[in-house]
């Protein structure tokens, strides 16, 4: 009588009649059972992306602030988060169409990789953005990391494409990510302007 593996594949022993051709289908009849079985069980990794499309102006940014990037609607939401409105930090632009937000709320526990990118045009006959960063946080305050402090990537046209990545642990309910933008100089910036602007996040484990 054939043995089997701990996940239940036979194989012939010494003292089987060999039937080479029966033993080959029972292991390939095995696997796939085993491999369906564990198929079935896979769910969708929760996931969610928050995106915003309208031109975003902000006026006299001082060095230092941040400014808040809204979003306008999810592109995708597996089961992954919910919107939330509302930005503690200083001089943060109003949302500027109905139904726009800053919050991305994850609404499983466990820990979350997030992903932010922005873009700023240059304007026509001023100076490329190179002097600004955007930055990913955790609960409108906790930095969780930012990019453009050495200076931007610049496209052909001239706009700053900025991008930021980072994770943490989220409770499910009340944590959330957002996005914000700040100068990385010393000066006053009197005038800008965000394109495109985006929010990716996964949730890589349980909490």
């Amino acid at each position: 009588m054939p043995a089997t593996t701990p996940r239940g594949y036979p194989y012939p022993v010494p003292t089987d009649p060999a039937d080479v051709p029966q033993a080959m289908q029972d292991l390939a009849s095995a696997v796939d059972t085993d491999v369906q079985t564990v198929y079935n069980g896979i769910s969708a990794r929760p996931s969610v992306k928050a995106v915003g499309q309208t031109v975003a102006k902000y006026t006299n940014v001082v060095s230092g602030s941040l400014r808040g990037l809204p979003f306008e609607y999810f592109d995708f939401n597996v089961g992954g988060a919910v919107a939330g409105n509302g930005f503690s930090q200083q001089n943060s632009f109003k949302v500027i169409v109905q139904g726009g937000f800053y919050r991305v709320i994850p609404q499983k526990p466990g820990f979350w990789m997030a992903f932010g990118a922005a873009s700023f045009p240059k304007p026509a006959g001023g100076v490329a953005a190179i002097h600004t960063a955007i930055v990913l946080l955790l609960n409108d305050s906790t930095i969780v990391s930012r990019s453009g402090i050495n200076g931007n990537t610049l496209a052909a046209d001239g706009t700053a494409q900025l991008v930021t990545s980072g994770g943490a642990l989220c409770n499910g309910t009340t944590d959330f990510f957002n996005l914000a933008w700040t100068p990385t100089h010393t000066s006053t910036i009197p005038s800008i302007t965000v394109n495109n602007r985006n929010l990716t996040l996964i949730r890589m484990t349980q909490g």
